[in-house]
């Protein structure tokens, strides 16, 4: 599975679905925005879940058809008016 940048900008507003979470709670997360940095092998995403549940600071397996699993550290980022932002880094 590639982690680079790439492959988020190409996805950029895709649904990833959080491995494990029941499906009745809909927890989908939504990326948000891909934040590239002047080190090519660096960025940053953003990515927009539910109020509810809400995630805690963890590694979680990101689901979308067609894509292989990902395995992504994620930080919560705070609520804002459609739920939960959640933070990701690479730098590879």
């Amino acid at each position: 599975m590639s982690t680079d940048v790439s492959y988020f900008q190409a996805r950029l507003g895709a649904v990833f679905s959080v491995a494990g979470a029941a499906p009745e709670l809909g927890l989908g997360l939504v990326l948000d925005e891909v934040q590239p940095s002047p080190n090519p092998q660096a960025f940053a995403l953003t990515f927009q879940g539910p109020g509810a549940p809400e995630l805690e600071q963890q590694t979680v397996e990101l689901l979308r058809e067609g894509d292989a699993p990902l395995a992504i550290f994620l930080v919560p980022a705070g609520r804002n008016a459609g739920g939960m932002q959640y933070y990701a880094v690479f730098n590879n």
